[in-house]
């Protein structure tokens, strides 16, 4: 095995000198290609390729002849480089077998071919295989399409049938036209791109749907996340907040003033003002619950002092320092004028405190009943409002 270096020998019909510098671009391809080709020379038959032709561009020309080359190459024939012009008038093509002889002959050659290109698309293009035998001076021709995407496959097939001692036959015959065989591959590639990108689209998708499903859940579950977090906050805000007689101290005083109006009275007169001073005392076990005494100045339909004692509870339903519950108290009427005698005092109302800051807390009684048993019997309705201090 010995590496021989070979160049193809082309032969043109346009003395053109854009034809010449295509031909040499190919012609130092063939030469790096088939510099690089091992092959037994003692056996393999040698082969001249002569310059591509038809009715096509350049480009296209070279590429089929480059083609045809690196076919022959394959399949394990010798190319033989040129040595040469082959005619005077090197636009001549060979038509004959004898010409394909004569040539094959200047060249120590066994066989000659040239493609002749035709009807070529971006997919495909034909081309006449002319093939000539040195030894038989005989020549032979193959008209046959080239798939583009099977090219090498195509071509390797049709020559190694027409490059043998009795040429194609019936099996290169067969080969000719269409190349059904290049057209099914096609097919079957592109049916293949076409599921391979239905796949894709299908998986991406999937991808997307994934994607918006583990967004949508990373959502929810934020929300979930926030909202349990926020009742949390909520419900420990609750639970540490201000209690009634317990975060400010136990003893309370207050001062404030009341309007009651008589609703039923067997004396006279409709309207009972008040000054209230009060103090009370809560208790750590029962939060909220406060005992309270005081005095009150009563005016209006009499004039007396209110002596009264008693209790009052408020819990505490909101985290804002808003207190609500209810207050009896027991107490003496001592009268300044009219009946001076002692009278007894019931009262009760719905009670609501605010504490306001620190230990300053605004209170009010609303509605605040009360009954005396003053002349007679006294029913009044009203209500009064306290500002106090605890500690």
């Amino acid at each position: 095995m010995t590496a021989r270096a070979i160049s193809s020998l082309f032969v043109n019909r346009s003395s053109r000198s854009t034809s010449r510098a295509c031909a040499f671009v190919t012609s130092s391809l063939l030469a790096v290609l088939l510099s690089a080709t091992v092959t037994n020379t003692a056996k393999a038959d040698r082969v001249i390729v002569l310059r591509a032709t038809g009715d096509v561009d350049e480009t296209t020309l070279a590429n089929a002849q480059l083609a045809v080359a690196q076919s022959l190459t394959a399949i394990g024939h010798e190319l033989v480089a040129e040595q040469g012009a082959l005619h005077a008038d090197d636009s001549v093509l060979p038509e004959n077998a004898g010409e394909m002889q004569a040539i094959a002959q200047v060249h120590q050659a066994d066989w000659v071919v040239v493609a002749i290109v035709h009807d070529a698309d971006e997919s495909a293009y034909w081309t006449t295989l002319r093939v000539g035998h040195a030894a038989d001076a005989s020549l032979e021709e193959l008209d046959i399409e080239v798939r583009r995407a099977t090219e090498s496959e195509r071509l390797q097939r049709v020559l190694t049938l027409m490059i043998r001692p009795g040429g194609a036959g019936e099996e290169g015959i067969a080969l000719a036209g269409e190349d059904q065989t290049g057209r099914q591959s096609e097919a079957e590639r592109l049916a293949a791109q076409a599921a391979a990108e239905e796949e894709a689209r299908r998986l991406e998708e999937a991808r997307a749907l994934a994607e918006a499903e583990a967004e949508a859940a990373a959502e929810r579950e934020r929300q979930e996340r926030e909202a349990a977090e926020a009742l949390a906050a909520e419900q420990a805000e609750f639970a540490e907040r201000d209690r009634y007689g317990v975060a400010d101290g136990l003893t309370m005083i207050q001062a404030g003033v009341a309007a009651r109006f008589i609703v039923a009275s067997e004396g006279t007169g409709v309207f009972l003002g008040g000054v209230e001073l009060r103090v009370g005392r809560g208790f750590e076990a029962i939060p909220g619950l406060e005992l309270r005494g005081g005095l009150e100045v009563v005016y209006g339909a009499t004039s007396a002092l209110n002596v009264f004692g008693g209790a009052a509870y408020l819990f505490s339903p909101f985290s804002a320092p808003l207190h609500l519950g209810a207050s009896l108290e027991l107490g003496m009427l001592i009268g300044f004028s009219g009946n001076r005698g002692p009278s007894f005092l019931a009262r009760g109302s719905a009670l609501m405190a605010y504490n306001v800051r620190g230990g300053f807390y605004l209170e009010a009684s609303l509605p605040e009943l009360q009954v005396l048993s003053y002349s007679g019997g006294v029913l009044s309705l009203g209500a009064s409002v306290r500002a106090g201090l605890r500690f």
